[in-house]
């Protein structure tokens, strides 16, 4: 009675941590796929079985498989151990049968690889097909396509089923045969022990024990071959999971090794907007020096402000490279690139919260710097209040929350577009004080801005970094 209390507070002990184990693991891999969510890289069919699929087969291998793992471990050396004493003949057939049962399980395994990739595949298409049409549900309907996309989504979903019975169908088979196997050695040893015990080779209480322990001694083993599908599928899983995370650390590790502030070079980049036929910029080749103050210049709708969005690593380019110094960018993961540049968007957003969270979006707010940057840029505001501010002021609460963020790397959509020169003078002062060892690149059309940057590259028919002087020359003509 005391050995079945000490197993059950045991086993309630062991399920209690596993359980604590499997919800921690599955938090930290949700957080690493959700970051994923819109890294335009990575397939939404493949990004959604990854979510879900995955997510619950690591919570079944939690659950159930490894219990199971941990009682092959402990269980069967102790129970070969307990018939070694008792009786070794025993022993003997019990470590020679063991290992047929591991090997089927390989083989098996083996021939299930390919089976498993394609229900992955089939599964993942499924995802993707689904995804698309309701994206697309609203334009179905109105052309009367419906019945043509259901049944599309119905062929997708046979494919995914049979693939997936494929799968099942070995896996059962697996099953019996681990069944057979354990029941024939368990046979084995049934039958060795009673012609022992009719010819006087063993005793009864021996010959009993060893009898009630074999059955426990394959039990493990046996419930692994029962649960043979949960096996493969978190096999497969675990996989496509450390692949994911192999490609995410080598994107970490790319961007640990940058230097900042960084010269940027563009190579053969193109952009296209999704549904629009032609791009804003094509094979655009150019170099932005580090440390210094760059404008960006051009006519409106030349592509300033979508050429700061992919310095800032909020878009992606439809064609080319770019690279921060001689690292691609598209080797960084982008939540580290977001770290380590700022940027200033050119209609900066004012979220419904008092003035002091709103500069205080990127972490901890530095009160003393915050209240220099005002001072700076003669800003007075109630913090504490989420009162309505100018648009003046609005442009000068998005540079200082850019600034905030103490980044190497500085990029600002029009930081002085609706501010009077005064005001604007301030800016460019501010910015002066604070550029030693960073870079800042500032699209705009502002004749002051010009004269200020220490680079200016003209975007529009000839791409060229220009001297400020014969900038000012050019800015004033397109104006």
């Amino acid at each position: 009675m005391a050995a079945l209390i000490v197993r059950f507070l045991i086993s309630a002990t062991c399920a209690k941590k596993i359980l604590q184990l499997s919800t921690k693991f599955q938090n930290l891999v949700r957080k690493d796929l959700h970051a994923e969510i819109f890294n335009k890289e990575i397939s939404s069919g493949e990004l959604l079985t990854l979510i879900f699929e995955t997510v619950q087969t690591l919570d079944e291998f939690f659950a159930k498989i490894l219990p199971q793992i941990f009682s092959v471990i402990i269980l069967l050396p102790l129970f070969l151990l307990s018939a070694f004493f008792v009786d070794r003949i025993t022993a003997v057939i019990l470590l020679v049968t063991l290992p047929i049962s591991p090997l089927i399980l390989f083989l098996i395994g083996t021939a299930t690889s390919k089976k498993s990739a394609r229900a992955w595949a089939e599964l993942q298409k499924l995802n993707g097909d689904f995804k698309e049409i309701l994206a697309a549900i609203t334009t179905l309907k109105i052309f009367d396509r419906i019945d043509a996309a259901a049944e599309k989504l119905k062929l997708t979903s046979e494919k995914s089923s049979l693939a997936t019975l494929e799968v099942l169908k070995l896996a059962f088979v697996s099953s019996f045969a681990l069944e057979l196997l354990t029941t024939l050695s368990i046979a084995l040893v049934a039958v060795t022990l009673g012609l022992r015990l009719i010819a006087g080779g063993v005793e009864f209480e021996a010959a009993l024990f060893l009898l009630l322990i074999a059955p426990e001694f394959f039990a493990p083993v046996r419930k692994l071959g029962v649960m043979f599908h949960v096996v493969i599928s978190v096999k497969m899983s675990i996989e496509r999971l450390e692949k994911f995370l192999k490609i995410k650390n080598e994107k970490i590790s790319a961007i640990e090794k940058l230097r900042l502030p960084p010269e940027i070079f563009l190579e053969n980049v193109s952009y296209f907007y999704p549904q629009k036929k032609s791009p804003v910029f094509e094979n655009l080749n150019l170099k932005i020096p580090a440390g210094k103050i760059t404008a960006i210049i051009g006519e409106s709708g030349c592509g300033k402000s979508t050429l700061l969005k992919l310095l800032a690593g909020l878009i992606l380019p439809t064609g080319g490279e770019i690279f921060f110094n001689e690292l691609p960018t598209s080797k960084f993961q982008r939540e580290s690139l977001f770290s380590k540049v700022a940027y200033m968007p050119q209609a900066p957003k004012l979220f419904d919260a008092t003035l002091s969270e709103n500069f205080s979006m990127f972490g901890q707010l530095e009160t003393s710097e915050l209240e220099k940057f005002l001072a700076e840029l003669n800003l007075k505001l109630d913090l504490k209040s989420a009162q309505k501010i100018s648009r003046g002021q609005l442009q000068r609460l998005g540079l200082i929350r850019a600034l905030l963020k103490n980044s190497s790397l500085i990029i600002l959509d029009e930081p002085t577009a609706g501010l009077d020169f005064e005001t604007e003078e301030k800016v460019l002062e501010l910015l002066k004080k604070i550029s030693s060892r960073r870079s800042i690149i500032i699209a705009t059309h502002r004749q002051a801005v010009i004269n200020f940057a220490e680079n200016v590259i003209q975007l529009g028919s000839v791409i060229d970094i220009l001297p400020t002087s014969c900038a000012v020359a050019l800015a004033s003509v397109l104006s």
